[in-house]
């Protein structure tokens, strides 16, 4: 016989299940959790909606930690739950989900028919002392599944099954514990402390000895200013610190592979694995994590040559790999005493970044401008530069909307928010005039001061052994925000590039913050930085919508009006290519806004990057340039940068400057577009940027594609990334696909080959799209009397909303919107026009002008003026 409790509101209950349960051990019961004492941990299960559950282990109820919860916002809904009792286990069942807890505290997860999500496994799950290296860990099996996001990482990968990663903020490397699943599952892990995920379980142990191996390397300390790095990169010349062995596999498939090269801070110089040539991992840049990652297939009994270079780490380092039957999924920290996570269900990945940004927040709207184009170098050196080049911008009509001051605009020998007045006499005439011009200007301000007179104005705090200021203090913090907002929102600064977010600057190891321990919530830091700023300027300035860049990340920084950018890359065919999946993974992490440094931040041999002479002249850094800009122009900030460079387009010679010009023009007649994809980001929980199989994870081609993107829901884009490729392979998952360049139609389920001249990168368009077309601008909010393209692209019926607001405020929170629906029938060959939400424009007094057209079929200008429209072709 079952015992059966329900709970279906939110009137408190409290139950102590008595006399003889049938469930092995005791139970507690409230309004919406569950609490089991097993023999060896207290399990607490928390229902937060039918779809998310809260999982909390720990050896004792008074152990939970008193540091804030930075990331989760949902309260538990008011849904119906079932708790079954079994002797051997316990099943709680809402209309979404079976949570099973075996009696050794094993949980399942299964869907209401039964099938099944995903299963703990005592395996590497425990919760040990704080002098082991993991404090707590929990692991889960892995199956037949792709697994996506967990942040931003340089290691070209895209599906992280039995993959090792460390869990860490680097410059490159941005640290967000989500994980989505093709099989309709997420996993947040609640642990801000440095994490290892598949921690790898075997080493392979080196035979030769160090070759030239520098043992000066042990002295070295960080390089903090990139303007000292040149002397330090000069001394790492030539080849050392080389290992190598033999290795042969008792296992045929694909072998993870995770080298550890450095305990203390990050490392610079070169790391590299290879197994017979073929590199598994690479990093050349000059800014290092400790921990590297790389895949590659293997077989069995076949002996292969590994070999392992580390040139500028200050220990030989080590080199760990997961076979291929690793199977499991399995999140270790090294702080903590308490294992915690949500599990967040959906039918499709879509489904469960939905789910999982109702849990941890929505990405609130950027201005239209914020959808631009960014001008941005490093750096602009002066105020009469700077104008300059604004000036130039509008002179040769090339549309841009925001441009950028990097650092080193404070005064010589300090670093914070302050104007040099010797290079920069007048900074409020100077962002009037930008203002004038149509431009927003963003400026560079680290979480990090080194000013004697800010510091005792503001009365700062700082981390112990760093200069960056103690950002958990929420008084602390808001003196932080004061001071920015004095030095730069007051003179008509509208954004800020929050830089170094890491933080780069590691406190002392020990260092304590105002919420505990640094160790124990140095992975959230560049989170509360972001909402340092988001609600300090909300507050302020609140008819003015929150756009930031920051370097870093965390679960939940969505929210706060934040983009994230890949750090200081290289600027080769390779760290290029890899861009595209840690973008797509950083987006599949549930944050949707990240954007990169188009061309690479280390450019040429002026600029830390050895492989190309002139990044004005060489040809094949030129083309590498134009790839990489397309790629911008499908990304959802679009944003040129690079170091001791001049990147202003008209700089890379005519052809480069006309195919930019081209793509400049194609986002910004995107726009109508872009503008309603980022409404849904906001309205939805959607992704502008993702990868094929957040739209087909049922399809396992998709499941390892990393040079192509869905860009909104109806534009699928691949990029070339080897010089001199003018051919593409692209695959077209199930159904029909439009060549945006020809109108080509082209059955899908398959690969094709595509033409890829320089100036043109691959895109398609899913049949029953319809797509909004502006006319060409020199800034987004421009005013144009040429009407809007709506271009149908049919096979299948199709709806789209287009959506307007005033492009600048909150407003549109308070519904001060308008929508435009439009409607195609297939069978029919009929499209219709009708609003939705009209309280912005009022379309019986403001009519609207569009040019139709439905591909194969002639184009028919109409207006929309408040009545349903008909266009029957």
């Amino acid at each position: 016989m079952k015992k059966i409790l329900k709970v279906t509101s939110f009137i408190l209950i409290f139950v102590l299940i008595g006399c003889k349960p049938n469930f092995s051990h005791k139970i507690e019961k409230s309004n919406n959790s569950v609490t089991l004492h097993l023999d060896n941990a207290i399990v607490q299960i928390e229902i937060i909606d039918k779809s998310i559950i809260h999982v909390k282990k720990s050896l004792h109820l008074d152990s939970i930690s008193t540091i804030p919860d930075y990331v989760t916002i949902l309260e538990p809904q008011d849904v119906s739950w079932e708790l079954t009792e079994e002797k051997e286990q316990v099943t709680i069942s809402t209309e979404a989900l079976k949570v099973i807890v075996n009696s050794d505290g094993v949980i399942e997860y299964k869907t209401i028919d039964g099938q099944e999500l995903l299963a703990e496994t005592n395996n590497q799950t425990y919760i040990k002392p704080k002098n082991e290296e993991h404090t707590v860990s929990q692991a889960f099996h892995a199956g037949d599944e792709g697994l996506y996001g967990l942040g931003q990482f340089q290691s070209g990968i895209m599906d992280w099954k039995n993959v090792p990663i460390r869990l860490q903020q680097y410059n490159q490397e941005i640290a967000v514990p989500f994980l989505v699943s093709t099989k309709g599952y997420g996993i947040y892990w609640n642990n801000y402390s440095i994490t290892d995920f598949n921690n790898a379980e075997n080493e392979i142990e080196f035979t030769s000895s160090n070759k030239n191996l520098d043992s000066n390397n042990k002295n070295l300390e960080p390089v903090t200013e990139k303007e000292n790095v040149v002397e330090y990169a000069t001394a790492l010349k030539g080849d050392k610190n080389i290992r190598e062995t033999v290795f042969t596999p008792a296992q045929t498939g694909v072998y993870s592979f995770l080298a550890l090269s450095d305990y203390e801070g990050r490392m610079r110089g070169q790391i590299t694995v290879t197994i017979d040539g073929d590199e598994v991992i690479n990093y050349s840049t000059i800014w290092m994590p400790t921990r590297y990652s790389g895949k590659k297939y293997l077989e069995a009994g076949k002996a292969y040559k590994v070999v392992f270079q580390n040139t500028g780490a200050k220990i030989p380092g080590k080199l760990f790999y997961n076979t291929p039957d690793y199977n499991k999924t399995v999140f270790s920290s090294l702080a903590g005493n308490t294992i915690d996570y949500y599990f967040v269900n959906g039918e499709k990945p879509a489904a469960v970044i939905s789910e999982y940004q109702r849990l941890t927040g929505r990405a609130p709207m950027f201005t239209k401008k914020s959808y631009g184009f960014w001008q941005c170098r490093e750096r602009y050196h002066n105020q009469a530069e700077l104008l300059e080049n604004a000036r130039a911008y509008r002179e040769k009509e090339i549309p841009v909307d925001n441009i950028v001051q990097d650092w080193f605009y404070w005064p010589k020998n300090t670093k914070g928010p302050e104007w040099d007045r010797k290079k920069y006499p007048n900074a409020k005439a100077m962002a009037d005039e930008l203002t004038d011009l149509n431009y927003n200007l963003m400026v560079s301000v680290w979480p990090e001061v080194k000013n004697n007179r800010l510091e005792k104005k503001y009365n700062l705090i700082k981390l112990k052994g760093s200069n960056y200021v103690d950002i958990y203090d929420v008084k602390n913090s808001e003196r932080y925000y004061r001071m920015l907002s004095d030095s730069m929102f007051h003179i008509g600064v509208k954004s800020i590039w929050l830089d170094g977010t890491e933080p780069e600057g590691k406190p002392d190891e020990g260092s304590t913050t105002a919420v505990g321990p640094y160790a124990e919530v140095n992975n959230v830091y560049s989170l509360v930085v972001t909402k340092t700023m988001y609600e300090g300027r909300r507050k302020e300035y609140p008819n003015e919508r929150v756009f930031n860049l920051t370097r870093s990340a965390y679960a939940g920084q969505q929210r706060y009006g934040a983009t994230s950018w890949s750090g200081d890359v290289a600027g080769t065919w390779e760290q290029f290519a890899e861009q595209i999946p840690a973008g797509l993974n950083f987006t599949m992490a549930g944050v949707p806004y990240w954007t990169h440094d188009i061309g690479g931040f280390f450019r040429d041999s002026k600029s830390l990057n050895k492989v190309y002479d002139s990044q004005y002249t060489n040809q094949e850094y030129i083309e590498l340039l134009t790839r990489w800009f397309q790629f911008g122009t499908f990304s959802p900030i679009f944003r040129i940068h690079g170091y001791v460079s001049e990147t202003e387009i008209w700089r890379y010679g005519q052809e480069f400057e006309n195919t930019a010009r081209k793509f400049i023009d194609l986002r910004y007649q995107l726009m109508p577009h872009i503008y309603s994809e980022a409404r849904k980001v906001t309205n939805e929980g959607k992704l502008m940027m993702s990868p094929l199989v957040y739209q087909y994870p049922n399809d396992k081609n998709t499941w390892h594609i990393k040079d192509q993107l869905f860009f909104g829901e109806s534009l699928m884009v691949g990029f070339v990334t080897a010089y001199q490729q003018r051919e593409k392979e692209i695959y077209l998952p199930k159904g029909a696909w439009y060549n945006f360049w020809t109108n080509e139609k082209i059955e899908g389920s398959r690969k094709i080959i595509v033409a890829a001249p320089l100036n043109e990168t691959p895109v398609f368009v899913k049949a029953g799209s319809i797509l909004p077309m502006g006319p060409k601008l020199q800034y987004a909010t421009q005013k144009s009397d040429k009407p809007l393209r709506i271009k149908v692209y049919p096979g299948k019926d199709a709806e789209y909303t287009l959506y307007l607001d005033d492009n600048e405020s909150y407003n549109y929170e308070k519904g001060e919107y308008s929508e435009l629906i439009f409607s195609y029938s297939e069978s029919n060959k009929e499209l219709k026009i009708k609003h939705g939400t009209d309280a912005f424009i009022n379309f019986k007094e403001n009519p609207m002008d569009f040019i139709v057209e439905i591909v194969g079929e002639e184009k028919e200008e109409v207006t929309y003026s408040g009545t349903e429209l008909q266009i029957k072709h």
